[in-house]
């Protein structure tokens, strides 16, 4: 879920063709950009086709990128150590192995921004919502942030005090029943505001602002009964700053979830869809991007019991990587205990048809300590499915989001003990 200029150099290349330019040449060099705001600090390392690592000479100032020859390979992985953002929490791995056309240039994150913020105050005046009562709740929300207030008189405007970004952005607004934040009673979107400190503004919500409820449905896997799910649908502006939930249910009620529209919704907003549903060791997720209306959602089928197996090193290989979903395009494995956190993501051009991978050591170029002798490790593996290129998504940046997005995960969870005879998944 990677750089979204991809999206760009896709449009590029047929408008190229278009214009009698032909087929455009491979790339002859990857770049990384590896993200780190808060300069924690980290290492990283690069592998063209199935060659020995090498390490990269890197800087710790914010955001860099690394230029490295492919020298003809069509096939590269990349890897970042990223020192814990606080001292004590785990050390993070992450390993990309990718073909080129499956993700051109990969971004890793190890620590975001900490954006700066001002007070500011909107006063939602919320007389004339139908059924308001004195109880209900005003969210305000935007992307990154959200505040609230309770009704004390409908009569009354509530004044909701933003911690937020200074700017011009487009924020939600929604009103739910008391004592039951998910049944939402109206949504808005508000255009264009001029957040600045200690600054303020009013919004009236109207009768006419109260939209009829839509449906989401979540379709399970034939077969199969969750033990524990949830649901939810939320908007998102065409600005990418108004973002907020407009619906949600969780438990035997995450099936059948009613969302409130959002009154204003207009060219480039969207509503995205999620949806996770659990039994034992699976878990189903989904995400659907929709332009409003009733939105159907499926879950992919789950991996079959004991159709993976992981053996016991610190490193360990996992087998049975060949989950016969449709849409395909990539798998990813996770390793964790208090220490360490190791994950790679696997594209599905640069598995071909192998169907084991082995996690690489790359503690000597990296500089981690791998899992001890006898820790008991939680690992997951997921097949990731999607009629668009999903590596090529950003998963941090709401642009990603559109309403044409369709990402469905199987996931497999287990745990192992290093140095033991290893499990089989889920």
């Amino acid at each position: 879920m990677r750089n979204p200029k991809a999206m760009f150099a896709v449009s590029l290349v047929l408008f190229l063709a278009a214009c009698g330019g032909g087929t455009p040449p491979p790339p002859s060099s990857i770049t990384l950009t590896v993200v780190d705001a808060q300069n924690v600090g980290y290492a990283a390392a690069y592998q063209l086709g199935s060659g020995p690592w090498g390490a990269l000479t890197t800087s710790t100032s914010g955001t860099q990128t690394y230029t490295f020859p492919l020298s003809g390979n069509s096939l590269y992985g990349v890897a970042v150590r990223c020192n814990p953002l606080v001292p004590g929490m785990a050390t993070e791995v992450h390993v990309i192995q990718a073909a080129v056309s499956e993700l051109g240039n990969p971004k890793i994150t190890c620590s975001g921004a900490s954006p700066s913020t001002v007070n500011y105050t909107l006063n939602v005046d919320v007389s004339a919502v139908p059924g308001i009562a004195s109880g209900d709740s005003v969210v305000v929300s935007g992307k990154g942030f959200s505040a609230g207030g309770t009704v004390f008189s409908p009569s009354t405007p509530v004044a909701v005090v933003l911690s937020a970004p200074a700017g011009t952005q487009d924020l939600l607004v929604t009103v739910s029943a008391a004592g039951n934040p998910t049944n939402y009673r109206v949504a808005k979107v508000l255009r264009s505001v001029s957040v600045s400190s200690g600054g303020s503004s009013s919004v009236v919500l109207a009768a006419a602002d109260t939209l009829a409820p839509s449906s989401l449905t979540v379709i399970l896997p034939p077969g199969f009964t969750p033990t524990f799910g949830t649901a939810s649908v939320a908007y998102l502006s065409q600005d990418n700053q108004g973002l907020g939930r407009v619906g949600f249910a969780s438990g035997t009620a995450a099936t059948n979830v009613p969302y409130r529209p959002v009154s204003g919704f207009g060219a480039g907003d969207r509503y995205v869809a999620q949806a996770v549903a659990g039994a034992g060791h699976h878990v189903l997720e989904a995400y659907k991007g929709s332009g409003g209306g009733n939105i159907p959602l499926a879950l992919p089928s789950p991996w079959p019991t004991g159709s993976l197996s992981l053996s016991g090193p610190p490193h360990p290989t996992v087998s049975g990587l060949s989950y016969s979903g449709t849409n395909l395009r990539a798998y990813q494995l996770a390793l964790e205990d208090s220490t360490l956190i190791y994950q790679a993501t696997l594209g599905k051009g640069w598995l071909g048809t192998v169907s084991t991978y082995s996690f690489p050591n790359l503690s000597g170029i990296l500089g981690y300590t791998p899992f001890a002798s006898g820790s008991t490790v939680q690992a997951s593996v997921s097949a990731l499915l999607s009629a668009s290129p999903l590596l090529q998504l950003d998963s941090t940046d709401p642009s990603a989001f559109s309403a044409a997005t369709d990402i469905r995960q199987a996931i497999a969870t287990g745990s192992y003990t290093v140095g033991g005879s290893g499990v089989s998944l889920p």
